[in-house]
């Protein structure tokens, strides 16, 4: 009886938890910011996507500043946000009932752990 009961975890990465009865996730996740976490039961959760956000302008703006200033050393900082910004970071994207939109931001490295929790969730949401 406590085994029909029981809640198994499907994945979990640094995005959030899959279950086979919830998604655990951490809403207004950022760069800098951890975000506060959110359970959402599974049949609240209409759809799940992965953007990638970029600044191309403010990026080159900032690749622009870090090069007048790589002579010292404060120029570095621009120019690793410039790369950033330009590379593009993953925005997890859970929509759920009542038409909230919750976004996750990761760093661009984190692409591949975006798309694998996106995937996990839409495998539990439309699994047979």
């Amino acid at each position: 009886m406590a085994e029909a009961l029981a809640e198994t975890t499907q994945f979990e990465n640094a995005f959030g938890t899959v279950t086979d009865r919830r998604v655990v996730y951490y809403r207004k996740k950022g760069w800098f910011s951890g975000g506060s976490r959110e359970d959402v039961p599974l049949k609240h959760v209409t759809s799940v996507r992965v953007d990638i956000w970029r600044s191309i302008i403010g990026g080159l703006f900032l690749l622009l500043i870090g090069l007048m200033l790589i002579f010292i050393v404060i120029g570095i900082v621009p120019l690793f946000f410039g790369i950033i910004l330009v590379w593009g970071s993953p925005t997890v994207v859970v929509s759920t009932a009542g038409a909230n939109r919750e976004l996750m931001t990761g760093w661009p490295w984190h692409r591949n752990e975006a798309e694998a929790f996106s995937t996990a969730l839409r495998q539990q949401l439309f699994k047979e």
